[in-house]
């Protein structure tokens, strides 16, 4: 049971890192939880499966689709140390609207809280893993170990794709940033694919002869690979093109055991612009 708080802690505090909302839907036997940024540029959901829970109680047929702020929700989970049972209830109704989260303590103390959420539709990206011929899975600590040589106040950076090496790097020239050309430090930071988990770059139609170059934002990437690293897991790019969205994935390193809950995000990825001036030169 404390396993599994303490994953749901850090699954909340990851989408408080991304979206101010929470999206809650319970519907066919599981629960998700989503979050979109204040840009739309980055979508987060995790499905909980039925066994991440001790009991899981749904009426027949019922479903749900709220909508809640993150800033209430997530101090409550904040702490799990000496937590030994959490039962949350959302009862919703012509009389009452609530979602409420009680707490008991190995030494017998309990805790409640009732939220008001609003019900609303379920937020969705429509996307399809399919539409993207590359494939990367590394562990957490290989990309959070390239990120940590950026300067900390980088907002995006550049994921090359090449035959046998992915590349890291930022590019404040390419991204019209006036006030960091020329003074902008430059980092690329290159992974050589045995060094990955895997590495599938598809058919050489697919690949052009510099790689496949992607820009997107920094900060929800970092929330995901420290995700993976608290939880132990993999994370699992999947890439189509410049101006298409990249998707993420975790997965588990024991293949064998299933999963009780499935993590999927969907970044948004820089368009390159075209320079009419130079173009008409």
């Amino acid at each position: 049971v404390e396993d599994k708080l303490r994953n749901l802690s850090r699954m909340l505090a990851c989408l408080d890192r991304i979206g101010k909302d929470l999206y809650l839907e319970a519907a066919n036997g599981q629960v998700s939880l989503r979050t979109l940024n204040a840009a739309q540029s980055a979508f987060v959901k995790f499905h909980l499966r039925p066994d991440f829970f001790t009991e899981f109680v749904l009426e027949p047929d019922a479903s749900l689709s709220i909508r809640l702020y993150m800033k209430n929700v997530v101090p409550i989970f904040k702490s799990v140390q000496g937590v030994s049972k959490v039962w949350v209830q959302i009862a919703s109704g012509a009389d009452e609207n609530y979602l409420r989260v009680q707490k008991e303590s190995t030494n017998g103390l309990r805790k409640k809280f009732d939220l008001a959420f609003e019900e609303v539709a379920m937020i969705n990206a429509v996307y399809s893993h399919d539409a993207c011929p590359l494939s990367v899975t590394a562990d957490p600590i290989t990309f959070l170990a390239c990120l940590s040589n950026f300067p900390p106040s980088l907002a995006e950076v550049t994921l090359v794709a090449g035959a046998d090496t992915l590349t890291l790097r930022n590019d404040p020239e390419s991204l019209g940033l006036d006030d960091q050309k020329g003074v902008g430090i430059r980092t690329n930071m290159s992974i050589a694919a045995a060094k990955l988990h895997s590495y599938d770059v598809g058919t050489g139609a697919h690949l052009p002869r510099d790689g496949v170059a992607v820009t997107f934002s920094l900060r929800e990437f970092k929330a995901l690979l420290n995700l993976a690293k608290e939880l132990e897991h993999r994370i699992r790019l999947r890439i189509e093109a410049a101006g298409q969205p990249i998707l993420l994935s975790l997965e588990a390193r024991d293949a064998q055991l299933p999963p009780s809950f499935t993590v999927e995000s969907v970044l948004a990825t820089v368009v390159e612009t075209v320079n009419l001036d130079e173009e008409m030169d």
